[in-house]
């Protein structure tokens, strides 16, 4: 029996999918094998609730029906100890009902960032979105596929950028 959380973040991650496999990229999302961040053993972490590999960095999509930075804390650790290799760029939805639902948690996830990005430099950028429905995220739709586009650009043998659309 799927749940009120995951129907909703189901929805909102539908748009990024078909924006991602739009630009070419595969998509990677669950709880899967394929969608883990393997730590010691049989302990892991799931590697954001949808992930695409561009080149050099991971972008990955966190949506979340509540507020809370456990998904911005697991990051940071896990750059910290490289257990992720590669720079990421993170788009943390968070889902607001009213202006003032968890205002204090989104509060403490900028002040998280601010300090997680003073200490990881240029391994991690990261943005967070609120929206009401999923009609509220074109802000970051566009974000999210202008980082595909951007992260799809190679260098020619003569030092220039070329871009594959």
């Amino acid at each position: 029996m799927e749940t009120q959380r995951d129907n909703l973040e189901e929805q909102a991650l539908k748009r990024f999918e078909a924006i991602a496999r739009r630009c070419g990229y595969e998509v990677f999302k669950g709880q899967g094998s394929d969608n883990r961040i393997v730590l010691k053993g049989n302990n892991y972490f799931q590697f954001g609730d949808l992930r695409v590999r561009a080149g050099t960095h991971y972008v990955v999509i966190e949506a979340e029906s509540a507020g809370g930075v456990t998904n911005l804390v697991k990051y940071w650790y896990c750059l910290e100890r490289k257990h992720i290799a590669k720079p990421m760029i993170l788009l943390h939805l968070f889902r607001q009902t009213t202006p003032g639902d968890y205002a204090s948690h989104l509060a403490l996830w900028d002040f998280l960032y601010n300090r997680m990005s003073d200490a990881l430099a240029d391994r991690i950028r990261a943005t967070r979105y609120t929206y009401r429905d999923v009609t509220d995220l074109e802000s970051a739709a566009r974000d999210f596929e202008e980082h595909l586009k951007t992260l799809r650009s190679s260098v020619n043998g003569d030092g220039l950028p070329r871009v594959s659309t």
